[in-house]
Parts: structure tokens; sequence; C-alpha cells
């Protein structure tokens, strides 16, 4: 499979789901906290704070970033300074189980890509969020065996906000032969100036 098949197999796959397909935003990003776009949900992030989003309440997108927040690791086997990032976002439409199902459906079903070389990790939580036992149930159930779903802290297991403030909350990530496939990331937190947590109105993927 070439990289425009498994993008276009991607794209595809959300939309028949019902996403719209959003264009990639400019690499100089709207937001005023960050220099560059460095992630693909950075464009929505209006949406996950309750703004009305034009495309609706579920999209998909190839976003070029360029990633300033690993730039210590770029030259290894796995980090660029530049990506295209694939995602699929809701804002308020479904969340933890809606979702990961989707991505096991494209991995396992879409990509038949096997089990046995395939890592999940969850937020193991902290002194000020719980961990996150949500998850590590919906991969069970969904036929993860418990050994190959790790528990992970918050370096590895939560996101954002991108700059000093906005949404973020606890991830679960997909690794495949010891490379991160895919991360879902549960906004349902917004995180202020001083670094106080507070739970969104809505969540949002």
């Amino acid at each position: 499979m070439t990289s425009l098949e498994l993008r276009q197999g991607f794209l595809n796959f959300f939309e028949k789901k019902g996403h719209k397909v959003v264009p990639s935003s400019s690499l100089i990003p709207t937001d005023p906290s960050v220099l560059l776009t460095s992630a693909g949900m950075q464009q929505f992030k209006p949406y996950y704070l309750g703004e009305r989003s034009p495309y609706g309440l579920n999209v998909a997108s190839c976003q070029k970033c360029f990633r300033t927040s690993d730039i210590d690791e770029v030259g290894d086997e796995s980090h660029l300074t530049f990506i295209e990032m694939l995602g699929n976002f809701s804002f308020g439409s479904y969340f933890k189980e809606e979702v990961i199902k989707l991505a096991y459906e494209f991995i396992f079903q879409e990509l038949k890509l096997p089990k046995d070389d395939v890592i999940i990790a969850v937020f193991e939580g902290d002194k000020m969020i719980p961990f996150d036992e949500e998850s590590f149930s919906i991969w069970k159930k969904l036929g993860i065996s418990e050994e190959r779903i790790k528990k992970l802290g918050r370096a590895d297991n939560f996101w954002g906000p991108t700059g000093k403030e906005g949404p973020c909350g606890p991830t679960t990530e997909v690794h495949f032969k010891n490379v991160e496939l895919w991360n879902l990331v549960f906004n349902e937190y917004y995180q202020d100036k001083n670094e106080k947590l507070t739970l969104l109105k809505q969540k949002g993927v």
C-alpha cells in the first residue's frame, strides 16, 4: 500500500461513516497561541469550545504539520519535522466507545493488520485525572488481550493543549511494531494559563 492509497483509504472510510472531509489548513495557524500548525485538531480548536462548526459535528482531514513539539527527537527512525497527520474529529457527537470502534474497524478490518503486532496504550491516571478505565475496557471487549494494553502516564497519554491554554485530555494510542500508528485524543478538559483543568461543556475527539 502506498502513502497515497493509505491517505485516500482513510478519508474514504470516514466519509462513508458520515464525516465531512475537510482540507488541510495552512502551516501558519490562525491560533495565536502557537507559531506553526503542529496537530490535526488545531484548526478545529474553537469547535471543541462550543463554537458552531460549519462542517457539521464529525469531520476528517489530512493535515500538514510542523512538529515543533518533537524537535528534539527528529532524526531517529520514527520522528520527522514535517508530517501529514490523518485524523477524525467529533465535536460533541461521539466519544470514546464510538471512536475506538472506528479505529479498530479501520486498523484490523480495512488494513488487516495482525493483532499480535499491535500494542495499545491508555492513560494510567495521576493526582488530577483518573485512570482511563473506560478505554481500557472497550479495547478488551473488542478482543485486545489485557497484556497488550499498556497503562502510561501524562507524558505519553495525555494530549494538549496547543499553546499555553485550550482543550486537552487523556489519549489512547495504537502502536504497530513499536511505531505510533494512531492517537485518539479525548478532549474533555480545558487547561487555562495557570494549568488549571476544568471539564468542557461538551466532550470531543
